[in-house]
């Protein structure tokens, strides 16, 4: 069966009721995943509402090559309004729910209404049962996956929340196959407001490719260009986690500008995570198999982390002062146990902490725990609480931003977010990194652009030129050109999620795969004519489509593209910070080649039209939200 256009399942949970649609006049247009799902969102979703109304959508979109022989071809993206932003809420996700889905005939869920009470949604070779899930109720992200697995079989693949996402916790996740996390944005809540515990899917279908044995050459040969990496190596061997930890730049101490000591980055080396290793998974057959799986023992209990991220490292050991990675590990664990996203869960308590060094946050606030930098005890504590929605946890639940609006005081200016999420990446010392960070669709965040530009490092001019179309990238931190860097990465970052490939498969490095190598795979599946420069203009497509979305949804202008405060006034080590000036011209530059208004950062009628984005563009004429 040739499923590669596979349909959508449209799901009102108010009635339990479905219908079959299909998705398939979009492929050439914005391919799959994301672009899917980010198109029917603006287009659908009601403007003017919060994003707990039972008429928020949810869409779950696997990426177009999902199933296939691709190498990384696992990703499913949800999209939603955000509970923290109010802005488009969108998150990728391995694991292998996106190939199960797609093996029983669908490549999206469309998802609108509130269930009367806790449901579960069973796919089964694209049938759909409505299950009560009030035995559910309170479980966690592991036994609910042992739960159902017990009830439906060990084949099926399970996306789950946890407690968090139940309390509405505007910090909680969705977690795909016990320990891949859908992060940022709160989605577990918006899943929590709609009464969804979980969604089980088992598929037996086969999926094709237009251009079968054409496919199969790409793909081995990208698979041949991946392991040969040194740098896919090293994943392969330490997991996600491959590289070291900080040198200079650091979230130390909620972004204090300070560095911490020597001591502290050694005992967080990946070498030293190595030890606790004990294997690994793979979403499906995917060559790189960076899901590691460390086990530790504390305090005479078993600790098994699965699927550690770097993140882990510095929000953990950094932000919060934590430099041990048996605590890292206990914790990344407990998060996606609990269904917590440990980037904005950490941004919050670093607030509270630094709150509590400036006597704006006593005891007596928080339930009589001493909130102290690098204090394992209170941060598991404090985690557990959140989740749950208790005492003190309570507050911190809502996130920083609506924490600190509530304490007053003065302790807005120790919320460190964008957009009203908390901010994960350090923006001192790489305008690209920065950059690409600030415009992030998604209210921060560093997947939708941002570029590591050590990556890049000593790259022939021939190259560069090549690759981004400027003759030099200059020195990381210099102003030059950075905006085709962000440019270059958002468009093939909206494109990999809409083919439903890990950007594992890039890792910023021009060494591995190159938007050459994913037209080719585009293009033999679809039997469409997909070179670079289409792929990565239907990658502008998609970009686009998030920012009107958030047009539509926010008051957001171009002020909400500078840098918070403290990378500005606060030098990092006393050297380090944001040039305002610099910073402005650079957003000017980026805004220009992206078509868009300076004044106010929004795509123009032109820029739209341009993209063929005929209905968007009447969207925001009807309501009056062009430049």
């Amino acid at each position: 069966m040739f499923i590669l256009d596979a349909g959508a399942l449209r799901i009102d949970l108010s009635t339990n009721s479905f219908l079959f649609d299909s998705v398939k006049d979009y492929t050439g247009f914005l391919l799959g995943g994301r672009g899917i799902s980010q198109y029917i969102l603006l287009n659908e979703e009601p403007v003017g509402i919060s994003a707990f109304d039972p008429s928020n959508l949810i869409i779950i979109g696997a990426g177009l090559l999902v199933g296939t022989s691709a190498p990384g071809a696992y990703r499913i993206n949800i999209d939603s309004k955000s509970p923290l932003t109010e802005g488009i809420g969108s998150s990728n996700v391995g694991g292998n729910f996106g190939c199960e889905l797609k093996r029983a005939g669908l490549s999206h869920i469309i998802i609108s209404g509130r269930a009367k009470n806790l449901t579960y949604l069973f796919i089964d070779d694209g049938a759909l049962e409505f299950k009560d899930a009030t035995n559910l109720k309170g479980k966690t992200i592991l036994e609910t996956e042992k739960i159902l697995k017990e009830s439906l079989g060990n084949d099926i693949s399970v996306l789950s929340i946890g407690p968090a996402g139940e309390n509405l916790v505007r910090l909680s996740c969705v977690m795909v196959d016990e320990n891949r996390a859908a992060g940022r944005c709160g989605l577990g809540a918006v899943f929590g407001s709609k009464n969804l515990k979980a969604i089980a899917v088992r598929g037996t279908k086969s999926i094709e490719v237009a251009k079968q044995e054409e496919f199969e050459k790409i793909a081995d040969h990208c698979v041949e260009k991946l392991l040969k990496n040194e740098f896919d190596r090293d994943r392969m061997k330490y997991g996600v986690y491959c590289y070291a930890p900080w040198n200079t730049e650091s979230s130390y101490k909620n972004f204090s500008g300070k560095v911490p000591e020597e001591w502290k980055r050694k005992q967080l080396e990946r070498d030293v995570f190595l030890k606790y290793k004990v294997g690994y998974k793979t979403c499906g057959n995917c060559p790189i198999h960076c899901w590691s799986i460390h086990k530790t023992d504390v305090d005479g209990d078993t600790i098994i982390c699965e699927a550690l991220q770097g993140n882990s490292i510095d929000n953990f050991g950094a932000k919060l002062d934590l430099p041990d990675a048996k605590a890292v590990l206990e914790l990344h664990a407990l998060c996606n146990n609990l269904g917590l996203d440990e980037d904005n869960v950490c941004g919050t308590i670093a607030w509270a902490f630094e709150c509590y060094e400036k006597g704006l946050i006593t005891s007596d606030i928080a339930d009589g725990l001493r909130l102290e930098w690098g204090n394992k005890d209170v941060v598991k504590e404090l985690i557990k609480r959140i989740a749950y929605r208790q005492g003190f946890g309570d507050l911190l639940a809502e996130g920083c931003v609506r924490a600190s609006i509530k304490v007053g005081k003065g302790s807005e200016e120790s919320c460190v977010h964008v957009k009203g999420q908390e901010l994960f990446e350090c923006l001192w010392m790489s305008p690209s990194w920065a950059l690409g960070v600030m415009v992030s669709p998604r209210g921060g965040t560093h997947t939708r652009g941002a570029a590591i530009e050590e990556r890049l490092a000593n790259l022939d001019s021939k190259i560069v030129m090549e690759v981004f179309g400027v003759p030099s990238i200059g020195a990381i931190t210099s102003y030059e050109n950075k905006e085709w860097l962000v440019i270059f990465y958002e468009r093939l970052g909206a494109t990999l999620d809409a083919l439903g490939i890990c950007n594992f498969t890039h890792s910023s490095r021009i060494d591995m795969l190159l938007p050459e190598d994913y037209a080719s795979l585009a293009s033999a599946a679809t039997g469409l004519h997909i070179d670079k420069q289409k792929l990565m203009l239907i990658g502008e497509r998609i970009h686009n489509v998030e920012k009107c979305f958030n047009v539509l949804h926010t008051n957001w202008t171009r002020t909400d593209d500078i840098p918070p405060k403290r990378f500005i006034d606060v030098p990092l080590a006393g050297r380090y910070r944001i040039n305002l000036n610099e910073w402005n011209k650079m957003l000017d530059r980026y805004y220009a080649l992206h078509g868009w208004s300076k004044d106010t950062g929004r795509p123009t009628e032109e820029s739209l039209k341009r993209l063929l984005l005929i209905d968007v563009l009447n969207k925001l004429k009807i309501h009056k939200r062009l430049p």
